[in-house]
C-alpha cells in the first residue's frame, strides 16, 4: 500500500528538521524535472503534493528575500525527500527507519547558500547497502527506534557551493548541527575525461565535530560507457577516523550500471562486486566481500519511488559468514 502523506504531516516533519527556522557530496535535486508528462486525472495524493511542492517554493524565495533584492530568473527553490528504509539479514533481524532529507537553494546570497535538513548520512549512500566510504550499512539493534530516527533526521547545516568558477573544482563548504554535534565539513571534487572514453572523478572530504571528532574520506572513480544505457564503474575509497583511536579503512566497488526507459521516468539496474577492510600495519586487510545487485524505479508517479538492493555479504570482523542481506525503500520525492 502506498503511504499517503498530507501536507500537514509534512510540515511537522520539516518543522521538526528546522528547528531554527520558528546539511549527494550529492546536489539535491528533484526528480520530478522529468519531462514526462503525468496524467491529467489527478488523485487526492497529486494535489497535496503539488500543494506542498508550491508550499516549499514560496517559503525558500520568502526566506531568499531577507537577503536582498531576489532575481525572478533564479528563483529559490526547495526540494525534499521522504523515504521509508527496510533492512533484513539473519542475524541483525528486520529495521525500519524513515528518514528525511532537503535542501533549500537561496541565490541571492553571495556563492550560494543552501540550507540542508535531515539525514546527511544519505549523502553517503550507494547501492547494494553500501555507503560511498565502503561500510557496510547498519542496521541498528530494534525494529524501529524513535528516538534514534529523530537525532537523525533533525540535522541541519548551511553549505556554500560552486566556487568552482574561481578554482577549477567543485566545493562545498557545511557548518551544521547532528543531534548535539556541531560540525563543519569540506568537500571538493574534480571531474576530467582520460583516453578511449573514460571519465574520471576525485572527492576529498574532511569532516570535524565536537563530539564525532575527526572523519576524512578520499574517492577515487573511474566510468565508461559502454552503450547509450550502460556504464562500467570502478570507485575506490580511502577513509580516516578519528575518535579516542584511529582507525583506516579501505574500499572498492565495480559494478554495472544500466539505464531502462519506464512508463515513469528512467529505471537503474545495477549489479556488481564489493570488497573492503581495515588497514593495519600498512597491510590492506580483506574483512568483507560478496556480490549485490540495486534496482530503482518510479512507480504510478514519476516522483514516488521503489529500490530494492540484494547483497551477500560476510564480515570477519564480526564472525559472519556470507548472508542475504535485503534493503527496501520506499521514497517520495518534492
Amino acid at each position: 500500500m502506498l503511504p499517503i502523506i498530507s501536507r500537514s504531516a509534512l510540515c511537522l516533519l520539516t518543522c521538526l528538521a528546522l528547528p531554527a527556522f520558528a546539511h549527494s557530496n550529492d546536489t539535491m535535486t528533484s526528480d520530478t524535472d522529468s519531462p514526462n508528462p503525468e496524467p491529467e486525472n489527478n488523485t487526492w495524493l497529486d494535489d497535496t503534493r503539488d500543494d506542498t511542492k508550491g508550499w516549499l517554493n514560496r517559503t525558500a524565495r520568502h526566506m531568499d528575500s531577507w537577503f536582498g533584492e531576489t532575481d525572478p530568473n533564479e528563483p529559490a527553490r526547495a526540494s525534499i525527500r521522504l523515504m521509508l528504509d527496510t533492512h533484513h539479514n539473519e542475524y541483525d533481524g528486520t529495521t525500519v527507519k524513515p528518514r528525511i532529507r532537503g535542501r533549500i537553494k537561496l541565490p541571492t546570497l553571495e556563492n550560494r547558500l543552501s540550507v540542508m535538513i535531515g539525514d546527511d548520512d544519505l549523502d553517503l549512500e550507494q547501492g547494494g547497502g553500501i555507503y560511498n566510504d565502503g561500510r557496510v550499512v547498519t542496521y541498528g539493534d530494534s525494529t524501529f527506534d524513535r528516538r534514534q530516527s529523530h537525532k537523525d533526521n533533525t540535522s541541519l547545516a548551511l553549505r556554500w557551493s560552486k566556487f568552482q568558477d574561481d578554482i577549477g573544482i567543485e566545493t562545498d563548504a557545511d557548518i551544521g548541527l547532528r543531534s548535539s554535534d556541531l560540525y563543519l565539513k569540506l568537500r571538493g571534487e574534480k571531474k576530467w575525461e582520460l583516453d578511449h572514453r573514460i571519465n574520471a572523478r576525485f572527492e576529498q572530504m574532511y569532516r570535524y565535530g565536537t563530539k564525532s571528532e575527526h572523519y576524512a574520506l578520499s574517492t577515487l572513480e573511474f566510468s565508461q560507457p559502454q552503450s547509450k544505457h550502460r556504464t562500467l564503474v570502478n570507485r575506490t575509497h580511502l577513509s580516516y577516523a578519528h575518535k579516542d583511536t584511529e582507525e583506516t579503512a579501505w574500499s572498492n566497488s565495480l559494478y554495472q550500471q544500466h539505464y531502462l526507459d519506464g512508463k515513469h521516468g528512467t529505471r537503474a539496474f545495477s549489479y556488481g562486486i564489493y570488497t573492503g577492510g581495515d588497514v593495519a600495519d600498512k597491510k590492506f586487510e580483506l574483512d568483507i566481500y560478496g556480490p549485490y545487485v540495486s534496482y530503482r524505479q518510479p512507480v504510478w508517479r514519476k516522483w514516488l519511488f521503489v529500490q530494492t538492493d540484494i547483497s551477500y555479504y560476510n564480515d570477519k570482523n564480526q564472525d559472519r559468514d556470507h548472508h542475504l542481506g535485503v534493503f527496501n525503500r520506499l521514497e517520495m520525492v518534492f
